[in-house]
């Protein structure tokens, strides 16, 4: 009788995860910790430098790892519990806010300016989701292609979007309106901070898939994942605009 041989990676030993898990850790909560609460900007940049490099290499020696082999299709299965993670921490935050918020004499605090909501950026954003949804209906197809394409579409989306953000932010900034002004400050720069965090996590994980899908080979397994997390992120634009822009 012959051996079956299963052709998967073993995740469980590949030190990829371990330094996303590192590199998210040192990335933001620790180079905002020491940046605003000890003031200590040369150790936070450190942070957020050393942090940034290890989501990167870590991120994409992930994802790497996934593509154009044959797996078992653990791919969307661990998207889906690493939303879901996200969206608790994301609630624990919204949770903060709101006890600030609530508990303010008057909001916004004094020293806010009008802000204008960005419905331009959040409709601009929203298109990625139709363009990745044709995307995958290409990979479906066998299309590498037309696959790769639609996804150049997206990244070039998000990155459009990233660049009004910064707009926002250099806009408000320019009139004072800086992250430790007040607690809507902190608000609005946190909240569109985290999201913005995502959009460059997002533009790694397209830009992975992207060599292998010109060469012909797809991953249907990422490249769902990829599809959800772009849907996710969408709405996460969409919650932050309502969280800090409207209500």
């Amino acid at each position: 009788m012959s051996e079956i041989v299963h052709e998967t990676r073993h995740w469980h030993t590949s030190p990829y995860p371990l330094l996303v898990g590192f590199g998210t850790c040192l990335f933001l909560p620790w180079a905002f910790m020491l940046q605003f609460n000890y003031h200590q900007s040369l150790p936070a940049i450190v942070c957020l430098a050393l942090g940034a490099v290890m989501t990167i290499i870590g991120g994409l020696g992930w994802a790497g790892e996934t593509i154009g082999i044959v797996d078992e299709g653990w791919s969307p299965p661990a998207m889906f519990m690493f939303i879901g993670t996200e969206v608790m921490t994301i609630s624990g935050v919204l949770a903060g806010y709101w006890v600030a918020r609530l508990g303010a004499p008057v909001w916004p605090p004094a020293g806010t300016p009008e802000l204008h909501p960005p419905f331009i950026a959040t409709g601009v954003l929203c298109v990625s989701s139709i363009s990745m949804a044709l995307a995958r209906k290409k990979s479906l197809a066998g299309d590498a292609s037309g696959f790769a394409n639609l996804t150049l579409v997206t990244i070039g989306i998000w990155a459009v979007f990233a660049a009004m953000t910064i707009g926002t932010w250099s806009e408000l900034s320019a009139q004072g309106f800086t992250v430790g002004v007040n607690a809507a400050a902190t608000a609005l720069y946190g909240f569109t901070g985290i999201h913005f965090a995502h959009i460059v996590i997002g533009l790694l994980i397209l830009l992975t898939c992207l060599p292998t899908a010109f060469k012909g080979r797809l991953s249907p397994s990422y490249i769902r994942s990829a599809t959800m997390y772009v849907h996710f992120v969408n709405i996460l634009g969409i919650y932050a605009l309502f969280q800090v822009f409207l209500w």
